[in-house]
Formats: C-alpha cells, structure tokens, sequence
C-alpha cells in the first residue's frame, strides 16, 4: 500500500467519469488551504484562490484548460517588503496517461516538450490549480518605487570607474 500525496488544496476527479468531450468543474480555496498554499508556496498569504478547469479524458491522454485567479501577498525582492500581487492566467495543459508497469522517462532538456506522464485512474484538479497558480507569480516581485537596500546601506557608486582619478593627475605638459 502506498500512501496518497497530501496535497494543499485536493480536488480528485474519477477519469472515469470524464469524457472525451469533458467536464467543467469551479474549484474556490476556502481558508485553511489558502494557508497551506501559502506555507507550500513559502509566502507571506494567499489571500484567495479560485479557477475554472475543462478537463477531457480519453485511454491515452487527458486534456486540462482553464483559468485561475488570486490574490496574495508577497515580499519585495528589492525591499523585503510585503506587498499584494493579484493572478489572472490561463493555461492549457495536456498529460499522458500511463499504465503502472509504463516507464516514465526522467525529465531532461530533451524530452521538456512532452506531455507530463499521469498514472492512475484519479485526476487532480486542485492540485493542477495550485500548480498553475505558482506558474503565473511574478518570479521577481517588486513593489513600485521600492528602494533596494543596496541602494539605502549600501557604498555611494561613482559615476565612472575613472572618476577616483579626477585631480590626481599632475597637467604640466600643455600642448603646444
């Protein structure tokens, strides 16, 4: 027996139950997974989490779209100080399906076009949000007008490497 990942914000979906033409679910983060995505994702709050996933399944592939939207809080990578960010993306994301004696080749810089291997009979869908979401951060938030502290505590920059130089040089020789 093996234990199931516990993920954050889980929404299984029967593959089973999905058709080649699909199904449309509305998913929305209740409170306690806000936190734990927060946690997960390592900032200051998820304030909210929401999106809407057309997925379609057939013996072969599943196909997932849809939208996610949320708001949070982040920390400056210039100040380190917290600010909101909001998300609105959508995404489309197709997966192969494999059966449990399949191998699953390593992700390398060869294969990263291919469709990501999903084994199993249950899908998901919260877990694809959550991962869409982190997608869709701003991998180097930066609050607008935000002094870096290199430029607050940091040396005075010259304005040119030559500048130190400037009246130590001896003008003797003129030209004639």
């Amino acid at each position: 027996m093996t234990d199931k990942p516990k993920y954050e914000f889980s929404h299984e979906v029967d593959l089973a139950k999905v058709s080649k033409d699909g199904r449309d679910y509305r998913l929305e983060a209740d409170a306690s997974a806000c936190k734990r995505i927060a946690e997960r994702l390592r900032v200051p709050s998820v304030e909210a989490l929401s999106g809407q996933i057309h997925i379609a399944a057939t013996r072969k592939a599943i196909f997932t779209r849809g939208s996610v939207q949320g708001r949070l809080t982040r920390e400056c990578v210039v100040s380190l100080e917290e600010m909101p960010e909001t998300v609105d993306d959508s995404f489309a994301v197709e997966f192969v399906r494999r059966t449990d004696d399949a191998p699953v080749e390593e992700d390398s810089a060869e294969n990263w076009h291919e469709p990501e291997a999903h084994r199993g009979t249950v899908f998901d869908i919260g877990e694809l949000l959550v991962q869409q979401f982190s997608l869709a951060l701003d991998p180097f938030p930066r609050k607008p007008g935000a002094v870096s502290l290199a430029q607050t505590y940091g040396e005075e920059k010259l304005s040119s490497p030559f500048s130190i130089l400037q009246g130590k040089i001896d003008k003797t020789e003129e030209k004639q």
